[in-house]
């Protein structure tokens, strides 16, 4: 009966620590949501300064300066396993990319594209 017992606590305990872990994977669909600053970009992506807002619905919108003018452009966002897609118009030209979150907190995320390019940004 003991044997049994002691069987039983094992099954619990592991099933516990199983539990755990699952919740400490982020939830990025919450954590996205917010205004971003990008304070370190890698060459080729975007510059400094750049103000980026998740909103809930799915969407996303990037202002800052191009060219020494402001620019803003939309775009909508959708969460995947470690990361997000986003697909924006800029002119006639449509981009879409998997963006790779390397690490997110509620006030820093880390972030980097298909080409290791990476970007920095904290919350605002």
């Amino acid at each position: 009966m003991s044997t049994m017992k002691l069987l039983a606590v094992g099954a619990i305990v592991c099933l516990l620590s199983v539990g755990a872990r699952a919740e400490d994977k982020p939830d990025y669909a919450k954590m996205l949501v917010g205004k971003w600053e990008v304070t370190k970009a890698d060459e080729g992506t975007v510059p400094p300064g750049t103000i980026v807002e998740f909103t809930k619905d799915g969407k996303f919108i990037v202002s800052g300066k191009k060219d020494g003018a402001d620019a803003t452009f939309e775009g909508t966002y959708k969460v995947v396993e470690k990361g997000f897609t986003f697909k924006m118009k800029i002119g006639d030209e449509e981009r879409e990319q998997t963006i790779t979150i390397k690490k997110i907190t509620d006030k820093e995320m880390a972030t980097e594209n298909k080409e290791g390019k990476n970007v920095e940004l904290k919350k605002k």
